[in-house]
């Protein structure tokens, strides 16, 4: 594992920043950040990342890297590091041309690089990064910046064949007590296939009479092998009726649209400022009506 190295990755669109000690102004710029490959073995495939330098007065030195991938955390991110097993791992695979490149300030320049997928390699998912590495970068007259910095795009290779693809609710949840919407609510799914999915599906909120009072809809996110992702969903009412209520999880994954198992929770809510306001009113109504009613007699009393 290369410490202290991380490639800052949200998978929804597959940006890869990482760096060490890197200087802002210095950064390089690479698209597209993410390529969704499904390829069968023995193929060649052919492709071409674009990268720049936005800085207007530094010419950035560059070279191309392949590094193996592995998801840390649970907000989508992964690490850059050797892959546990040869099943995930897609460096022997690519080859660029070319390796190094020079990069005026403003410049871009688009580099090729091929994926020969094995005669034997295994079906699932295959997991990688192609990084732009800029070593150094100067300024007028030649004046050198040591940096190490790597911008990043994601690869995902899907090997057709017999794949595992099971996902799993780890935990749903939701705070036990609101006040008033949103009502956020948090889903970990691990991914113990050994193929990356993206879930989609609904909470579905319903009242404690059994009605339905809305879906809100889980905004889908690839989940790699061996990964558990939180995913925050928010519901958008913001005025509930003073009650119980129940929350249900339902949805599916994968190529077959398979459906996890749904999963309820049950959660309250109570609009208790807004519930003083209305007993306030209430209890003036009360005393005006008294004040009112001994007034009337002691008006027709008068008579």
């Amino acid at each position: 594992m290369k410490k202290g190295i991380f490639l800052l990755l949200s998978l929804i669109i597959g940006g890869v920043f990482l760096c060490q000690n890197t200087l802002a102004q210095s950064s390089v710029g690479i698209s597209p950040l993410i390529f969704e490959i499904t390829a069968n073995p023995g193929d060649l495939i052919e492709n071409y990342i674009k990268i720049y330098n936005p800085n207007r007065d530094l010419v950035a030195q560059i070279e191309m890297q392949v590094e193996d991938i592995a998801p840390t955390g649970e907000a989508g991110l992964v690490i850059v590091e050797p892959a546990e097993t040869e099943s995930y791992s897609i460096t022997r695979w690519v080859t660029m041309e070319p390796r190094e490149v020079e990069l005026q300030p403003g410049e871009e320049k688009f580099v090729r690089f091929v994926i020969q997928v094995p005669e034997n390699a295994e079906p699932g998912g295959h997991y990688g990064t192609v990084l732009a590495a800029a070593k150094s970068v100067s300024g007028p007259g030649g004046t050198g910046v040591g940096i190490v910095t790597r911008t990043g795009s994601l690869i995902l290779v899907t090997v057709p064949g017999i794949m595992q693809e099971k996902l799993v609710v780890k935990d749903f949840s939701a705070p036990r007590y609101s006040e008033y919407g949103p009502i956020p609510f948090e889903i970990r799914f691990e991914n113990l296939g050994t193929i990356h999915v993206r879930p989609t599906g609904y909470v579905t909120v319903t009242n404690w009479l059994g009605q339905k009072v809305g879906d809100a809809e889980i905004v889908p996110h690839n989940v790699l092998p061996r990964g558990v992702r939180k995913f925050e969903v928010s519901f958008p009412q913001k005025w509930f009726f003073a009650g119980k209520y129940t929350a249900t999880l339902t949805g599916s994954y994968g190529f077959s649209n398979t459906p996890f198992t749904p999963v309820v929770i049950t959660f309250w809510a109570f609009p208790w400022k807004f519930g003083l306001v209305i007993l306030a009113i209430f209890i003036l109504i009360i005393l005006a009506r008294r004040r009112l009613f001994t007034a009337f007699r002691i008006l027709i009393k008068g008579r």
